[in-house]
């Protein structure tokens, strides 16, 4: 659900080739400079030998292909280095040796490399895919696990896949809410049935002690926003912004900044990015534990291999609260330290 996220990890990248890392042909051009035809025949054939030759070098117990090097892909890539080179060396079918990990940055690969990253993967005895687009790139791989994360457009993936869901339970955030702002008890949420209603009902069925009404309004082209927002004004003591092109189109996500700061009415979002035009608190993921909890799965592939009791898609563990001070302290909006893991900080601001 965390849409803000989500159209942030569909951005691709650029970089270089994985060849030039290996056999970087203006270095060893020199070399050929002197030896008669008949040597300089052989140049492919040595080309390929020491192609060859450095295949054992990838062969490694587990390859991390990152998309590019966008900011939630590199907390992921930490936290899952952090977590899989602390686990002990583990025994079984997929046996860890030295819990070593090898990265490999997918936006600075070019379609023209010198040899076939994909085989290299192969040899892998774990691949970990970060983003949509490493995902993409390894979906073809059957014989090797694959764990993979912040993909949200991942689907349809071979058994041999094992991911980590983009998505947080009504009742997770709800919670998460509830410890941040402990006394919000009514909060008022418009949707549009097509895009949110799943989530409507799953949040309906999901009670938070402390939040005692959810206030649904229905939202498509033909609703009157004002009107909408209106029916809210003094009845609801928060507002939960969903992620929906419609509701966080410029013209309507100015609409409702407005609105909350008229009726001094907090604005609850789904990404950080919404905090700098005024949101007052971001609830998201924690992208660091997702990397940490990949590591725990790969660890857990690595010494039982892919057992039936480990599902294809697991939800994320931790929820991150992100709050901006600022705005909250500007309508009055008591919140608990306790329930908040980071506080925004503005651009150029200490």
């Amino acid at each position: 659900m965390q849409e803000g996220l989500i159209s942030a990890l569909r951005n691709g990248a650029q970089g270089s080739t994985i060849y030039d890392r290996l056999f970087r042909v203006g270095k060893i051009s020199p070399f050929l400079y002197g030896f008669d035809a008949s040597v300089k025949k052989c140049v492919p054939l040595i080309t390929m030998l020491l192609v060859a030759l450095a295949v054992p070098a990838w062969a490694l117990d587990c390859v991390l292909l990152q998309s590019s090097p966008l900011k939630p892909y590199e907390e992921a890539r930490q936290g899952f280095e952090k977590v899989w080179l602390a686990q002990p060396s583990a025994t079984g079918p997929k046996s860890i040796s030295g819990n070593t990990v090898t990265q490999i940055l997918l936006s600075e690969q070019q379609t023209t490399s010198g040899f076939s990253l994909k085989k290299q993967l192969q040899n892998a005895r774990l691949v970990v895919a970060i983003g949509d687009q490493a995902v993409e790139f390894v979906k073809d791989l059957r014989e090797v696990p694959v764990v993979y994360l912040l993909a949200p457009s991942a689907a349809f993936l071979p058994k041999n896949f094992i991911g980590i869901e983009m998505r947080i339970q009504p009742s997770r955030q709800m919670a998460a809410i509830n410890k941040a702002l402990p006394k919000v008890r009514s909060i008022g949420v418009l949707y549009n049935p097509g895009q949110s209603g799943q989530w409507v009902q799953e949040a309906l069925l999901s009670p938070v002690a402390s939040v005692q009404t959810l206030l649904f309004k229905k939202f498509d082209s033909q609703t009157s926003l004002p009107g909408a927002l209106q029916e809210m004004a003094g009845a609801v003591d928060a507002y939960w912004l969903l992620p929906d092109p419609q509701l966080t189109a410029p013209q309507v996500l100015g609409s409702l900044l407005e609105f909350s700061m008229k009726h001094r009415i907090p604005i609850i979002s789904f990404s950080e990015k919404y905090l700098a035009p005024g949101a007052a608190m971001a609830v998201t993921f924690d992208t660091v534990d997702m990397g940490a909890q990949a590591a725990e799965l790969g660890a857990r592939i690595a010494r039982d291999g892919l057992s039936g009791d480990i599902p294809p898609l697991t939800p994320p563990r931790k929820v991150r609260v992100v709050a901006n001070p600022t705005v909250l302290e500007r309508l009055g909006v008591p919140y608990a330290p306790k329930g908040i893991d980071a506080t925004y900080i503005p651009e150029g601001g200490r």
